[in-house]
């Protein structure tokens, strides 16, 4: 269906949930085998955004996320149609098949302390690491949770305990042979006030019932 994927300078160091949460808007470059994507997520209170764009820098998709209501819309720009998403609490992988490890592997990314955190899924061929630094993005906890019901982006990284407040800022998917899939990365972060206009549906789209 969609293909999110899915980040940071940060605000402050915090590790309490009732600390400021993070306002502003999130950059992220997608790299595959076949094609490269790029996100960018706006986030302001309970509301996210995620605009999609093709390796021309086009837009193509974007996504409204309620995460209080836990609703979703998806929007087409170029048609201009719009569909509310619906959300499936089946989960698309067993913890148990999982093998997770938080090691004490770390490195500077810009101006982040980050620590590497590894997910091994042996039935599925897959090993991720993600190199994860902590802040006050705890709208991300909710968010993959949201995503992961339609879509596979996060699900092994909303199986990985303990980990309010942290994101990741470097992900890379491979095969339990090393090779790489998939490398998604965060390429800016600003704090800023995003005006909630932007999680608006558009007056002009029309509604495809799914």
């Amino acid at each position: 269906m969609t293909n999110l994927l899915l980040s940071f300078l940060f605000l402050f160091f915090s590790s309490s949930p009732d600390s400021v949460s993070f306002e502003g808007n999130i950059k992220m470059v997608q790299e595959t085998c076949y094609e490269t994507s790029y996100f960018t997520y706006f986030v302001k209170n309970e509301n996210v955004r995620i605009d999609k764009f093709d390796d021309h820098h086009i837009l193509t998709q974007s996504l409204i996320v309620n995460l209080k209501d836990k609703q979703v819309h998806i929007l087409s720009p170029s048609k201009k149609l719009y569909s509310q998403l619906n959300i499936n609490s089946t989960p698309n992988v067993n913890s148990n098949d999982l093998s997770i490890l938080k090691t004490q592997n770390c490195k500077s990314i810009d101006t982040n302390v980050c620590y590497q955190w590894r997910v091994k899924n042996i039935e599925g061929n897959t090993e991720i690491a993600y190199w994860v630094a902590q802040n006050n993005f705890y709208f991300f906890e909710d968010l993959i949770k949201i995503l992961n019901s339609i879509d596979n982006s996060f699900e092994y990284f909303e199986k990985i305990p303990d980990s309010l407040g942290f994101f990741p800022i470097i992900t890379v998917e491979r095969t339990l042979l090393r090779k790489e899939k998939c490398r998604l990365s965060v390429v800016q972060i600003k704090n800023k006030r995003i005006n909630e206009n932007i999680f608006e549906i558009p007056t002009d789209f029309e509604l495809v019932k799914i």
